[in-house]
């Protein structure tokens, strides 16, 4: 495989994601509230390193399980016993998790709280049983895909925040909290809806596995009903942030009003049309360029 196969192979896009967050959280956020941190640049870099390494590990196992669907969904993209070997795919899937694991161990260590190693292994785990078993599982899998910005708000404040925080910062520390809460929330929404419109252009191909789709079970029309609602939710928390924020902070309402609502919006009306594979496909990009557009309003906050 080439280097661009490889960089596709690992899901480059959504681990770039992933390392924005962190950074965004860390070096925007954090330094405006005035949050008190254990981890230097180095630390945070190694922890960023194995939140991502984990993360590819579990796209790499979902991938050599997914197989027979992909020969369906996505034949061009398909890398396992094509462009790949299966045994080579299994060796990569070892060790980018065994230097994940081993990261987080010593994080773990460093920061005096080697119990925190389990937070690393549970998810290792639960990202193997995913690719096994619980894609297949009605909305369970498109529940744990959804959790992984969740995971990834979740180890900044357990390793970075959480560690720093004592009785005499404990309030000016709980300055963060709302906002791990509402970029963590907005994540996990627009994740979720993410999934479930993949499960729409994947229909046929997951019925070839026999998974349990909330698209396969209930069909098309009910499933747009279902991201219409799922959509109009969003736009309705957003505006209720944006009221709340408005007489401190107009850009960010302005622009969350602008880059998230109002393409929110357009997406709502593009599903009405959606009748193919090809448009749930756009649909699936634009909300993830969606969640890109709210994660960077952190820049404005």
């Amino acid at each position: 495989m080439t280097l661009k196969d490889y960089l596709i192979f690992f899901r480059w896009k959504n681990i770039l994601m992933i390392i924005l967050i962190q950074y965004l959280f860390k070096y925007i956020l954090f330094e405006k509230f005035n949050i008190q941190v254990s981890l230097d640049h180095l630390h945070f870099a190694l922890l960023t390193l194995s939140t991502a390494f984990v993360a590819i590990a579990g796209y790499i196992i979902n991938d050599m399980y997914d197989v027979k669907a992909d020969i369906i969904n996505k034949p061009e993209k398909l890398f396992v016993d094509k462009k790949i070997t299966r045994m080579m795919a299994q060796n990569l899937f070892i060790g980018f998790n065994s230097v994940g694991l081993v990261l987080g161990m010593y994080l773990s260590y460093h920061i005096g709280h080697t119990s925190y190693f389990m937070i690393y292994l549970l998810t290792s785990l639960l990202l193997h049983q995913y690719a096994k078993h619980l894609k297949k599982t009605f909305l369970l899998g498109n529940i744990m895909v959804s959790s992984v910005v969740l995971f990834c708000i979740l180890m900044l404040a357990v390793f970075d925040v959480a560690p720093a925080t004592n009785n005499y910062n404990l309030e000016s520390q709980k300055g963060i909290l709302h906002m791990f809460l509402m970029f963590g929330a907005f994540g996990f929404a627009l994740t979720f809806l993410r999934e479930i419109v993949k499960d729409m252009e994947d229909i046929e191909g997951d019925k070839a596995i026999e998974a349990k789709s909330f698209p396969i079970l209930y069909g098309e029309e009910k499933t747009k009903k279902m991201l219409i609602i799922g959509s109009i939710a969003v736009v309705l928390g957003l505006n209720i942030v944006i009221y709340l924020a408005y007489k401190l902070n107009k850009p960010v309402s302005y622009y969350l009003s602008g880059a998230v609502i109002l393409p929110l919006l357009y997406f709502i009306t593009m599903l009405y049309k959606a009748s193919n594979k090809k448009d749930y496909h756009k649909l699936s990009g634009l909300l993830k360029l969606i969640m890109l557009l709210g994660i960077l309003s952190m820049l404005l906050i």
